[in-house]
């Protein structure tokens, strides 16, 4: 970004603006983190070139469109051969004497058609300051024959070219660079105010209507009726020029200059060359064009905001206007538009596109939306100061609740122990208030209340002593060797577990995978996953790489199975796999997503190959329960797990449910739901499992702790008893366990049978259950008396009976 020093000086009073100077500026500004990359003189290129008065002229002896004008340059009379017919006895000129450089070409006294030129009078064009011109420039009455033109006409000016980091939007202006200024030297700054509290109503003839506030978070705009249509005077040309921009025409011009004071971007319609009396901001339709106004035709996507009338989009929103509401030599009335657009959709747009505009780079850093207001005031006053423009009219203004004030508490000693060095309160006050920053001090801490400008990047109590450290100076704190502690840096409890975790599922023949983090709109609606309150609040993310990478993933189930599915396009079809990594929940707009660690088990194919020990089996259910079951007898030997069925859109509705551990749900199992796994082309069971790793692993109580080997022995006897099909095996185990207080040391599932020896929809479970005591040897009248509890139990609640 480039700045001038005049125009930077507009913001003091007359005595400050005078202390400052280049040198100073560009040493403050890179030492308190604005680097300044080049300095130069803007008038330099003007050197030889001064304020020269036509005395008299007459037609060339040797060329009918050539003139010999005598022209004062102030040292003396020169004569000069011109083709230019502009221009009349006592016109004031821009006279490069020999030795200026114009276009590139050095000035020499030379004979033109015979005739001796002892210089040149120039046009706009040729000295830089238009794109075209029609004849030699001609000046002001005003200015002093034989001064120099840079001077004369304001030119004489200092360009800076800054490095702006992109989170200091507010430093994309001069205003901006002022307050910096400002601040570091203790200057006072001037910034007027343009307020329209008594013109902001509604006016039922012109409407505006903003969609989405969330993409348009302001849209402020003003009509003005009989704009002059006319070039801009030569300083406003000179200073945009001076800032890299091409001056058009004084409303365009117009727009460019406060934006680049202001930081606001601008942009003016064509109000005639409106459809109607409405301005609609919303999403492009699907293949919707449109002719930017450098006369190409774009198609900007249906993510992308645009600008519309009733009848098409006039624009594409915060990066470049529409070629059909274009300022031209013919306008007379134009609508201003003074937006605020978020900054991610914008350079979402501009990058699809192919397009980076001066204003699209301002959004894309997310500018303060109380501006648009001021830049609309700015605009109007320097209109009625160049072209008498009468100050008035309505401002329509659409926003939803703008919040940019915030207030951090500044602790006085946590800045001398960051800093490393003692500032006092009232000097960090004072730093605070130079910044434009209401403070107030209470005891030891200050009260920050942070301006709009500033509101994206100063969001904690260290972002304020990086603005403590910068304006007092970084110069001025000691070299002190850096201190670091030498101590070896450790695991935490939580790190560990997951570390063991992932270790032991690599010890059982698992193997871990790692995957993106986003899943696409055909990943969510092929699992369901909208229809599951629990997996439909998704992120979005608003620069997607492609339409599979639109959002963040709510579970990591999506993943697991496209890793499967390659696997098996590889011809590896036996696959047990797992994957540790964070799901993410949408909380609230204005909050960020939720973050959960999870791990996900995957498992399909042959669980056993045919050999000459055994016959072959596919993978199922129990298989993965069984993982399940050695992960809980690690850090849960004394706990229970449950599985308590549930039904999932993604899962076999018979085949689900769950995951309870001590009575907290920690995740779900099932198989995959069989439609799921045809339509991935997989032609064999899937089954998975996903647990809640935060929840798990904070909730293991203690860690195993060694435990004296048996002294006495213990009594073991085998239960087989005959219940419902319905009857869940779980069930029965709390059932026994709550029947056999005391001695029970463990209870064990070994045997399911059903078939003819029993009852139709019947089956027979098979128990091994272990009594000890640790005190003394148990009798075995002691056991028959418990083992006769639990049958009683068993046969009240579930109607069991003994197998025969």
């Amino acid at each position: 970004m480039k700045i001038t020093l005049n125009w930077i000086k507009e913001f003091f009073d007359k005595n400050n603006k005078n202390k400052i100077n280049p040198e100073n500026i560009a040493g403050m500004l890179t030492m308190s983190g604005t680097e300044v990359k080049k300095v130069e003189n803007a008038g330099s290129k003007y050197k030889n070139i001064i304020i020269g008065m036509i005395i008299d002229f007459t037609s060339h002896p040797s060329a009918d469109k050539l003139s010999v004008c005598r022209v004062d340059t102030g040292s003396k009379i020169a004569d000069i051969v011109c083709g230019a017919r502009n221009f009349k006895n006592g016109d004031i000129v821009a006279t490069a004497l020999p030795g200026a450089v114009v276009n590139g070409i050095t000035i020499r006294e030379s004979k033109i058609r015979g005739q001796v030129s002892g210089g040149m009078m120039c046009s706009e064009m040729e000295l830089g300051l238009s794109s075209e011109s029609e004849g030699i420039m001609i000046l002001d009455k005003s200015c002093r024959v034989g001064e120099s033109f840079s001077k004369s006409v304001g030119l004489d000016d200092v360009v800076f070219e800054l490095e702006i980091t992109p989170n200091r939007p507010d430093c994309l202006s001069m205003i901006g660079i002022a307050r910096e200024i400002s601040a570091l030297t203790g200057f006072e700054l001037i910034i007027p105010d343009y307020s329209f509290k008594k013109r902001l109503n509604t006016d039922s003839k012109f409407v505006i209507k903003v969609e989405d506030y969330n993409l348009c978070p302001r849209y402020s705009a003003k009509i003005f009726k009989d704009v002059p249509n006319a070039q801009s005077p030569l300083w406003l040309k000179h200073r945009l020029l001076l800032c890299d921009v091409r001056p058009v025409n004084l409303v365009v011009d117009l727009t460019n200059y406060v934006m680049l004071e202001t930081g606001q971007p601008l942009h003016a319609f064509d109000k005639d060359l409106l459809y109607s009396n409405k301005i609609i901001i919303r999403k492009a339709k699907k293949f919707e064009e449109i002719k930017t106004i450098d006369d190409s035709i774009r198609v900007p996507g249906e993510d992308a905001l645009v600008i519309a009338d009733e009848n098409k989009a006039i624009a594409i929103a915060g990066i470049m206007g529409g070629k059909d509401t274009e300022i031209n030599q013919n306008t007379k009335n134009i609508l201003l538009e003074s937006a605020n657009f978020y900054g991610p959709s914008i350079m979402k747009t501009s990058k699809k596109i192919g397009l980076r505009s001066e204003a699209s780079n301002r959004f894309e850093k997310k500018i303060d939306p109380l501006l648009t207001l001021f830049a609309i005031g700015r605009f109007e006053d320097i209109l009625n100061r160049i072209a008498g423009y009468k100050i008035g009219g309505c401002i329509y203004d659409d926003y939803k609740k703008i919040e940019r004030q915030r207030k951090i508490i500044l602790r006085t000693g946590r800045v001398n122990k960051i800093l490393g060095k003692d500032i006092n309160k009232d000097v960090i006050s004072g730093i605070f208030t130079g910044l434009k920053i209401d403070n107030r001090i209470k005891n030891n801490n200050i009260e920050a209340i942070i301006p709009s400008w500033r509101y994206e990047d100063l969001e904690r109590e260290i972002d304020l002593i990086e603005e403590i450290a910068r304006i007092y100076g970084y110069d001025k704190f000691d070299s002190t060797p850096a201190t670091a502690s030498n101590k070896r840096g450790k695991y935490t409890s939580y790190q560990k577990t997951i570390r063991e975790i992932r270790q032991s599922l690599c010890d059982i023949g698992l193997n871990e995978v790692i995957n993106y983090s986003f899943i696409g709109a055909d990943t969510i609606k092929r699992f369901k996953l909208d229809l599951e309150k629990e997996y439909k609040d998704k992120v979005e993310i608003l620069n997607p790489i492609n339409e599979d990478f639109k959002y963040l993933r709510t579970m990591l189930l999506p993943s697991l199975l496209k890793n499967v599915k390659d696997n098996i396009n590889h011809n590896i079809k036996d696959i047990g796999i797992f994957e540790i990594s964070r799901i993410f929940k949408k909380r609230s707009d204005d909050i960020l997503p939720l973050e959960i660690n999870k791990i996900g088990v995957m498992l399909t194919g042959k669980r056993l190959r045919k050999s000459w020990n055994g016959e072959e089996r596919n993978t199922d259910f129990y298989d993965l329960k069984g993982i399940l079951e050695f992960v809980c007898n690690i850090y849960y030997p004394r706990g229970t797990l449950k599985i308590e069925e549930n039904e999932y859109s993604f899962f076999h509705p018979r085949i689900s449910g769950k995951i309870n551990i001590n009575g907290k749900i920690m995740g779900i199992i099932g198989e995959i739901h069989p439609l799921i796994v045809m339509e991935a082309e997989i032609n064999q069971d899937v089954f998975y499992m996903e647990l809640d790793m935060d929840e798990f692993v904070n909730n293991v109580k203690a860690e195993n702790k060694y435990k004296s080997i048996a002294q006495f022995p213990s009594i073991d006897i085998d239960l087989a008893i005959v219940v419902d099909e319905r009857i869940k095996n779980d069930d029965i185990v709390n059932e026994i366990k709550k029947s056999s207080t005391g001695p029970l040391e463990s209870v064990r599932l070994f045997d399911i049978y059903r078939g003819t020896q029993i009852e139709k929809n019947k089956k027979s479970m098979a128990y091994s259950l272990s009594f000890r005591d640790n005190s003394r040897t148990l009798k075995d009248v002691e056991i028959e008396i418990i083992v006769k509890r639990i049958l009683e139990n068993l046969g009240k609640k579930f109607n069991a009976r003994i197998r025969e």
